[in-house]
């Protein structure tokens, strides 16, 4: 074996016209957008090739100054003739490496010959070639034959043509790619002539295709590609749906790179029985602001017989050092916009738009808002004097300021004023200054807090133009925290906690209700200062909350495997402050809270919740939940609401493994108040090494008049490449409990 340092340059070319295929290889694909496959779960991922035994290099350095070395059995280096290497041929640089059996390089004209088979591999990619040459004093190459892979199993193909014009510039011919196994591709990106311009950072395929089980489905006889991270303009896959109201949905997006800072997506969309559609999204990025237009327009709409159209703005600013500006702005044409057009139960259950714009700005122990905002009123069920106010302006100054030995002084401040078209308006102005101490020590705290809180009025339309309350708020926040060593590594704690808050009455009753409404009691109810949500009523109390909490902690990462919480409210005088038209609450306790969180497997959660009144002996709030992930791919999900003579529901959602690659699933959604079915879906995922296809079918209330909606979503995703079809809603979420 005979060692020879070459002259670098050589070696680097050649290298360099070998790893074009790289960029072919990893371009082209980029062309699609990237998402997951149609049936994730925790089941390990199918591959079509396996990455390479041995470990996969790493890159290594290639500056100039590292070390080209070339190892072969035989070297010839005679006067003036070219120098031959033969047998168990080497070239090494950094983490590229070449073996073939003959390389012969002529010193006069720096040319390379390659005339049998030659193998090349680096961090990224492997390839071989039938034969190959290149001319070092031109910056020019030429390789027949070449088999690529990436080492990661990420992909592999073919080029009957590698060639290197200049130094810039090249040209691929008969290049394929796919991530299924080289032997029996499923489908393949193909492409008759590639030419990459490196300088400019673009490539154009000519005749470009996707094949399918040797079948075409896609076709360009001209496109062109970013060799790099840069953004290109083009169309991007398209989607097909069907609903039982609406007939085929068909969207084919063109995507347009205007500027480095800006872009936008057109989406013309063809709807069978309502017409065609445009759907526009623009988003522009500066150093100090950011924004989004969304704008959706339908002429026309053969089934409403009216003009359809959707706008959103979204946009954040920095006006300087602490402070932003923001607004969202939205719109509908009309109120059954979202229950024609929208996709799913949510977007058929919106009863308003909020419009919104403002401006914060904020220090080390304040906070300023400055806002205005709007509300369109989708719902026909909603009246006139129930809609919702526009607040213009809502003007909120929020103060936390740490003092000496524990003690802190915090202040909430509000000036709004409330505008509508029916009902009484004016302004109103919240002051909540307290002063709270905090004593905390290993094992135990203490907080005392003492405030008040005062509220004025300017109002139009009432008797009385201008209202005030003002009162006191007493609280006494303590508890205690108990820990002990339990076996297999855990620790559990044991945390009782005591709340006791005094307000005392004030007449309310000539009050306006602009935005209050009753909190939803729960735990965190337990140990707030007020039981409303606004500032129009502040609730009076004399009361002691008791809790107990206990957890189950993995003491080595902290992890908790089990949490348990209990309380309840113990009232020593009746509850007078109300909303209009409600009754004073004459309990002597509020209903008992309990909440669970349990994980006695790593596949398993469980969760739970239970309202219990004790005055009615039964139950107010319950709900339960409970998630299983195999490593087979099984997925199921059991979920139950309950809020009496309101709520009543039950989802079950699951994935099934039939075989190791087709998978089924399913969702059924329940109302036990209504005895009727809220949505039903099922479907089949097929699912290879290198694409999947899921078909779904779902059937859901698309209004309030229960009326059904049937809908069908195909998707075929081509791993490594991208979709094709309508992606469905994701059927598992990481917070579905």
């Amino acid at each position: 074996m005979r060692v020879y340092s070459a002259d670098s340059r050589a070696i680097v070319i050649l290298f360099r016209t070998l790893a074009l295929s790289v960029f072919v290889g990893l371009a082209l694909p980029s062309l699609a957008p990237a998402q997951a496959p149609a049936g994730t779960s925790d089941r390990p991922a199918l591959v079509c090739v396996e990455p390479d035994e041995e470990s996969p290099r790493r890159r290594l350095d290639r500056s100039g100054g590292t070390p080209l070395r070339i190892f072969s059995e035989h070297f010839q280096a005679q006067h003036e003739a070219p120098v031959r290497f033969e047998e168990s041929v080497r070239v090494e640089h950094g983490d590229q490496r070449l073996e073939t059996e003959t390389l012969i390089y002529n010193r006069q004209t720096g040319r390379i010959e390659l005339p049998v088979l030659l193998r090349y591999s680096d961090a990224v990619i492997a390839l071989e070639a039938e034969r190959g040459w290149v001319e070092t004093e031109a910056s020019r190459a030429r390789f027949e034959g070449v088999e690529y892979r990436f080492v990661r199993g990420e992909g592999s193909g073919e080029a009957g043509l590698v060639e290197l014009l200049n130094p810039t510039m090249a040209r691929v011919e008969g290049f394929s790619f796919t991530t299924c196994d080289p032997a029996r591709p499923d489908w393949q990106l193909k492409a008759g002539q590639v030419r990459l311009d490196m300088e400019r950072g673009q490539g154009v395929a000519r005749h470009a295709r996707l094949e399918f089980k040797g079948v075409p489905i896609l076709y360009s006889p001209w496109l062109s590609f970013p060799l790099d991270d840069q953004r290109k303009s083009g169309f991007l896959y398209p989607s097909l749906g069907f609903s039982s109201d609406d007939g085929f949905d068909l969207r084919v997006p063109w995507y347009w790179n205007i500027a480095p800072n800006q872009d936008a997506t057109l989406t013309p969309r063809w709807i069978q029985d309502r017409g065609v559609m445009l759907a526009t999204e623009y988003r522009f990025l500066t150093a100090r602001q950011r924004g989004q237009i969304d704008v959706e327009f339908l002429p026309s709409d053969r089934e409403a017989d009216i003009n359809r159209y959707y706008g959103q703005f979204d946009w954040t600013a920095r006006l300087a050092p602490r402070w932003s500006a923001r607004a969202d702005l939205r719109r509908a044409s009309d109120d059954n916009y979202f229950v024609d057009l929208g996709s799913d139960l949510a977007d058929s259950a919106v009863q308003f738009l909020r419009s919104s714009i403002g401006a914060r700005g904020n220090g080390q122990a304040w906070s300023l808002d400055v806002m205005a905002d709007a509300f369109q009123v989708l719902d026909e069920n909603v009246a006139p004097g129930n809609e919702p106010y526009r607040r213009l302006p809502r003007i909120r100054l929020d103060v936390d300021q740490p003092l000496a030995r524990g003690f802190e002084f915090m202040m909430d401040n509000e000036l709004v004023y409330f505008d509508r078209d029916a009902g009484i308006t004016g302004a109103r102005f919240d002051a909540h200054p307290r002063l709270r101490y905090n004593l905390i020590r290993p094992g135990w705290f203490v907080r005392p807090e003492l405030g008040l809180r005062s509220t004025f009025y300017q109002l139009s339309g009432a008797e009385s133009s201008s209202p005030s309350r003002t009162t006191p708020i007493a609280s006494f926040d303590a508890g205690l925290i108990f820990e002990r060593r339990t076996g297999r590594g855990r620790v559990q704690t044991l945390e009782p906690r005591l709340f006791y808050l005094y307000v005392p009455f004030a007449n309310q009753d000539d009050l306006p209700n602009f935005d209050t409404r009753e909190l939803t009691f729960g735990m965190s109810q337990l140990f707030h200062h007020n039981r409303f949500s606004g500032p129009d009523r502040q609730g009076d109390a004399n009361q002691l909350t008791l809790a107990l909490s206990s957890r189950l902690l993995d003491a080595t990462d902290g992890r908790s495997q089990l949490e348990a919480s209990i309380g309840q409210i113990f009232y020593f005088r009746d509850l007078e402050v109300q909303l209009p038209g409600e009754p004073v609450d004459q309990r002597s306790r509020s209903a008992t809270v309990a909440e669970m969180f349990w994980r006695p497997a790593r596949q398993l959660v469980l969760s739970a919740g239970l309202q219990w009144d004790h005055e009615e002996s039964e139950t107010q709030v319950a709900r339960f939940g409970l998630s299983f992930r195999g490593r087979d791919g099984r997925q199921a999900q059991l979920g139950y609401r309950y809020r009496r003579d309101r709520v009543d529901q039950a989802d079950i959602r699951f994935r099934y493994p039939l075989r190791r690659n087709i998978n089924l699933i399913g969702r059924v959604n329940y109302s036990f108040e209504d005895r009727d079915t809220l949505e039903l879906l099922g479907g089949i995922e097929y699912e290879s090494c290198c694409w999947a296809l899921r078909l779904t079918g779902r059937e859901y209330i698309r209004d309030r008049d229960s009326e059904m909606r049937r809908t069908v979503f195909m998707e075929l995703h081509l791993k490594g490449l991208g979709s094709l079809g309508r992606r469905p809603y994701p059927l598992f979420t990481h917070h579905q409990l």
